[in-house]
């Protein structure tokens, strides 16, 4: 065996251990990284939209990136001052809700041979049951550490966010001029570049939009049937389409779980919230979103696990939010990388749909060798 066979298993094993150590360096240092991944998705997000006002509407790049992130920002604020409400308006009317909360529970207890207590309250009830207590309490200073350091940072995602789309216009031109000297590999990286940007880009405004419309579709759905918090519950599943199947999955049994609590004992209404956002899931996720994107960026299931876990341990709840994008962005570099083209196969749902990137001078070439040969 040649030195050039010993080469790539030996680069693989070292990039194995490397993807270790940025995990780890990734974890220590959440409050510098995490911000600065959020800005890159959002740059990315929003560069069609500023695109399509410079060259359609012929607003200047500038003014168009400030036009963005001035509506980031209102919507951010609309939607803090909606879900900031709604969440102490739930408070205020729990009392309301006690007495179904107490009345399903007790079905639970009788039939799965659960301590039930009629003098206490439900949370007293169900605080000793399966360790739920300290489950909840866990999640609760997860999400709400995560979310008061987002808020925290937001200022500073949001300046990220408008460098970065104004520097995304100049990419190509930075390539060029650094690698002048480069010959092929000038060529080569552009091309590159432009592709994996361009797919990246893709990726991520349709996952977005798809999103907001599962969003909106899901808040129109609820309102129908006048369940409590509507635009709770579309939020809820805008942030968590972005994590397939199991986000989707959760959405919909929090808020049919609601639907119960409020409309008990009368079934229709939940029958309707539990249909409906279904039916949206699955249309959009599963017909909509794939016809739209044109080709399959999806991973293994195995791969959605895996990522879960993984970036759900560096980042917490964020992390899983962003473990699919982030996954699907590495995914998209490597098949575009001759020599981590396997990586992808392996991160990849459909292998025969994974197929290498080549510029077009690579065809080029390939085709007039291919040519020679056959004559």
């Amino acid at each position: 065996m040649n030195n050039t066979e010993y080469q790539r298993p030996i680069l693989y094993v070292l990039l194995f251990i490397g993807t270790i150590i940025l995990g780890a360096v990734l974890k220590t240092t959440a409050s510098v990284f995490l911000p600065i991944v959020i800005a890159i998705l959002l740059s990315f997000i929003f560069y069609p939209i500023v695109k399509k006002m410079n060259t359609k509407f012929k607003i200047p790049w500038v003014l168009g990136t400030i036009l963005v992130i001035l509506t980031i920002i209102v919507i951010i604020g609309l939607l803090s001052t909606i879900i900031g409400t709604s969440l102490s308006t739930i408070v205020n009317q729990y009392p309301k809700y006690e007495s179904k909360f107490m009345s399903i529970y007790k079905i639970f207890a009788e039939n799965l041979n659960l301590t039930f207590n009629e003098d206490q309250t439900f949370f007293q009830n169900i605080w000793g049951q399966l360790k739920i207590r300290e489950y909840i309490q866990n999640i609760a200073l997860s999400f709400s550490g995560d979310l008061i350091s987002i808020t925290k940072n937001l200022g500073m995602i949001l300046l990220l966010t408008a460098f970065l789309l104004l520097e995304i216009n100049n990419c190509k031109e930075k390539i060029i001029v650094a690698f002048e000297n480069s010959g092929k590999t000038q060529n080569r990286i552009v091309a590159l570049s432009k592709k994996t940007i361009t797919d990246v880009v893709r990726f991520l405004s349709i996952k977005f939009f798809i999103s907001f419309a599962t969003g909106f579709l899901v808040f129109i759905s609820v309102a129908i049937v006048k369940l409590d918090f509507a635009i709770m519950w579309g939020f809820l599943a805008f942030v968590l389409n972005f994590i397939p199947t199991f986000g989707s999955i959760f959405s919909v049994v929090i808020t049919t779980i609601f639907a119960l609590l409020q409309f008990y004992p009368n079934p229709g209404a939940v029958i309707f919230v539990f249909i409906a956002l279904t039916s949206i899931n699955m249309i959009l996720g599963n017909v909509v979103e794939p016809r739209i994107e044109g080709k399959d960026l999806g991973l293994s299931p195995f791969v959605i696990l895996v990522s879960l876990t993984i970036w759900g341990w560096i980042w917490g709840f964020i992390g899983m939010i962003l473990a699919v994008p982030l996954t699907v962005i590495l995914k998209i570099i490597c098949e575009n990388v001759e020599f981590l083209h396997g990586i992808a196969i392996i991160l990849g749902n459909k292998p025969s749909e994974t197929k290498l990137y080549k510029s077009s001078a690579e065809e080029n070439t390939e085709t007039k060798v291919s040519n020679t040969k056959e004559q």
